[in-house]
């Protein structure tokens, strides 16, 4: 098949357009590099990172003052199986392999994994009320830490050998539970966060002001 002058032209014209549309070798450059960040907009960066990830409750001017209580972190249902009031199933012993060097007033945070596991245990599934809901990602209850021992046995139901058995007491609950992020070990809550739980749970006003002034 011959080309005609028409098709010739035509052919012209649209190699010139895309010439002149597209700057030479712009598809096969490689794009510019930014420049590098100063410290200060690397200090900045993060600094935004960090409220990104966690908006809520992060420490401002009046945050800043160090609490006395303190939180732990724990996997519902376990969680929940401490913030029931029925003493005679509730779980009133933490296991853990370390022993913190403190005692004293301790939010119960709800962690936002779930064991699984526990929920297949016999002594969990009859402990839980009917219809159980995990509350996950808020603090469930405040406790007292009252006392940490070695493994000495079964010292109850819940204990668990080759651990350390941190002893709860003075259990409440929360009416209205606080959502929260949690994090490993003892963690200290920010002033933000226990304002948030009293005005919440008037209840327990007096309690953690107590804690805080000892």
């Amino acid at each position: 098949m011959t080309a005609t002058l028409a098709d010739v032209y035509d052919a012209r014209l649209y190699a010139r357009a895309r010439h002149e549309a597209e700057p030479t070798g712009a598809l096969f450059t490689a794009p510019e590099r930014p420049a590098s960040l100063t410290r200060e907009q690397q200090r900045r960066n993060f600094q935004l990172l960090g409220r990104a990830i966690s908006p809520r409750h992060q420490a401002g001017p009046s945050d800043r003052r160090p609490t006395k209580v303190r939180a732990l972190t724990v996997l519902p249902p376990w969680s929940d199986l401490i913030a029931l009031t029925d003493e005679e199933i509730a779980k009133r012993i933490e296991n853990r392999t370390w022993a913190p060097n403190w005692l004293g007033t301790l939010l119960i945070h709800g962690g936002k994994s779930i064991d699984k596991q526990a929920l297949a245990l016999p002594a969990v599934r009859e402990a839980l009320p009917d219809g159980y809901e995990p509350v996950q990602g808020h603090v469930v209850a405040v406790a007292d830490l009252a006392h940490i021992h070695d493994d000495d046995g079964t010292c109850t139901r819940w204990s668990e050998h080759g651990c350390f058995h941190w002893q709860l007491s003075n259990v409440q609950p929360l009416p209205q539970p606080e959502p929260t992020n949690g994090s490993q070990r003892l963690w200290k809550p920010s002033r933000a966060l226990l304002d948030d739980i009293t005005t919440a749970n008037p209840s327990l006003s007096a309690r953690l002001a107590s804690a805080e002034s000892q």
